[in-house]
């Protein structure tokens, strides 16, 4: 008995560090004290979040469509948000507790492939600070990914700000150029980008040449104007062959992706389905536009399109247009707490009915759809990268936090069950 009590106060001892290196910055949310005394640390603190996580019931399965894919398929995540976040004094650990560099971390989970978003000017007076992303900030996570072993993943936004489908906003310092004055701008700023990181040593093995750009890009020069569609894309393809032209040149053996924010999804006509956007990349096959990979955003949680659809919807790209697919972002939340100023983006109304949320529903998710894009026919679905994985509660005004509960780190920083999955549901 006095062995036994000698050892609990040990574990509590231990928790008590953990949790107090954890819990710095603003309001973190306590301990939940009606956890079962026999619980671990790592349990405590998951179970902050999901008081029904247990590590004897939670589970991840092997992909038996991974099988001797190893690292082809793209197991990635996003980064870019991280070095800023570390400078607020926030920290990244791995499920042990302890504090780690974040590529280090995401390596041994098994990421394979980060993505780092690069803004045009983010001090102009259209941009916005939230990561304080410029080209050196970029380079220096492109360092430390490479030291890692980790594949790279350039998401170049053509913006001072997001860009999305409904935000392509021409960069502040293009706005009154030309249509041929901002063509040569694409090239230039794009080869000048590169070029940096190249001549630092480093490499990209992936070019994003605009982000969610469905409705075009560089608003209004390569907007899609529905009611001219055949002038619109051919500016848009004009103007997307630039960035890739210069991408060919200074990274001859990157692979460029052209993404959409529903490239998945479907639409239906009675009897008949298929891809919401595969008419968008027809179109730029049809005017020979130089990329390689069709990039599509897919969050469950967003549309009614099931997560089973997501193979067959991939063979409509390779039987059409010949080319792989991957999926540019995703998630899902494990948890509803929130502990900051700022409101989560998934609430109540956005829970899947084949996801609780929980870390085993997050879990499920991210295994279910590994699976889809693998088993692609042909191997053309080529990979899956998390959004917002990295975006943990820290102290920058500027980066108050809509998507922690859909993080792959607690709100302490500290690396998820869902994380472990990236390596552990590989069969090799």
């Amino acid at each position: 008995m006095k062995c036994a009590k000698l050892r609990m106060t040990a574990w509590l001892l231990a928790l008590s560090v953990v949790l107090s290196a954890c819990a710095r910055g603003n309001d973190r949310t306590a301990p939940d004290e009606s956890s079962p005394p026999e619980a671990s640390a790592a349990e405590q603190i998951y179970q902050k979040y999901d008081k029904g996580y247990s590590v004897d019931s939670y589970s991840i399965r092997k992909i038996s469509a991974l099988a001797g894919r190893g690292n082809s398929f793209i197991m990635g995540a996003d980064i870019s948000l991280s070095s800023a976040i570390v400078e607020s004094g926030a920290h990244y650990r791995d499920a042990d507790g302890r504090e780690q560099p974040l590529c280090k971390i995401l390596a041994e989970a098994g990421v394979n492939t980060v993505r780092i978003r690069i803004f045009h000017d983010y001090t102009s007076l259209s941009g916005t600070p939230c990561g304080r992303l410029d080209t050196e900030r970029v380079a220096d996570m492109i360092g430390e990914a490479k030291q890692y072993g980790l594949k790279v993943i350039l998401d170049l936004h053509y913006s001072d700000t997001w860009a999305d489908p409904g935000n392509q906003s021409v960069p502040h310092a293009w706005k009154d150029f030309s249509f041929d004055e901002v063509k040569t701008a694409v090239y230039d700023y794009t080869r000048g980008v590169l070029c940096f990181i190249r001549d630092k040593g480093l490499s990209v093995d992936y070019i994003q040449i605009g982000n969610e750009i469905n409705n075009g890009f560089l608003f209004p020069y390569g907007q899609i104007d529905w009611k001219e569609q055949e002038t619109s894309f051919d500016r848009l393809a004009e103007l997307l062959s630039q960035g890739s032209r210069a991408a060919r040149e200074v990274f001859p053996g990157c692979q460029i992706i052209l993404h959409t924010a529903n490239g998945l999804y479907r639409w239906k006509n009675g009897d008949d389905w298929g891809s919401a956007e595969l008419f968008f990349y027809q179109e730029m096959e049809q005017r020979g536009l130089d990329y390689d990979i069709v990039g599509a955003s897919f969050y469950v949680f967003e549309d009614d399109t099931p997560v089973s659809c997501v193979s067959a919807l991939i063979d409509r790209y390779g039987d059409a247009i010949h080319k792989p697919v991957m999926v540019m972002e995703t998630s899902y939340a494990y948890t509803f707490e929130w502990n900051d100023l700022t409101t989560n983006v998934f609430h109540t109304d956005k829970v899947h009915q084949d996801y609780p949320v929980s870390f085993q529903g997050q879990t499920d998710f991210l295994l279910d759809l590994v699976e889809e894009v693998a088993s692609a026919k042909g191997g053309n679905g080529v990979g899956v990268c998390w959004w917002g994985g990295e975006w943990i509660p820290n102290t920058d005004p500027d980066m108050k936090t809509s998507w922690a509960n859909q993080a792959l780190f607690t709100y302490e920083g500290i690396a998820t069950p869902t994380l472990s999955a990236f390596r552990k549901c590989r069969p090799d």
